[in-house]
């Protein structure tokens, strides 16, 4: 969405809902934590490493985009618009 923080933020809680949860239920639920390391062995071949193993699909020297600028949203007469602001190097 852009950076619409009416979007962003509820979608962030959500998701940490959901992940704490599942941990919750994964450190309580021995039976469940052991199904799910099967589930992985099954289909990895083995776990990290294994012959199904498929390894993060970035190079060793990889580096984030993380110099990207965020959208600034403004309003304007006909509505609610955004922009990309120049940074201090391309002013």
């Amino acid at each position: 969405m852009g950076g619409v923080r009416a979007t962003i933020d509820p979608l962030i809680m959500t998701a940490a809902r959901a992940i704490g949860a599942t941990l919750v239920d994964l450190l309580t639920s021995p039976a469940d934590l052991g199904q799910a390391q099967a589930e992985f062995h099954e289909r990895t071949d083995g776990g990290i490493g294994g012959r199904s193993w498929v390894p993060p699909l970035l190079p060793r020297d990889f580096r984030a985009p993380i110099d990207y600028r965020w959208p600034e949203y403004v309003t304007i007469e006909c509505g609610t618009d955004w922009w990309i602001p120049q940074s201090a190097e391309e002013a």
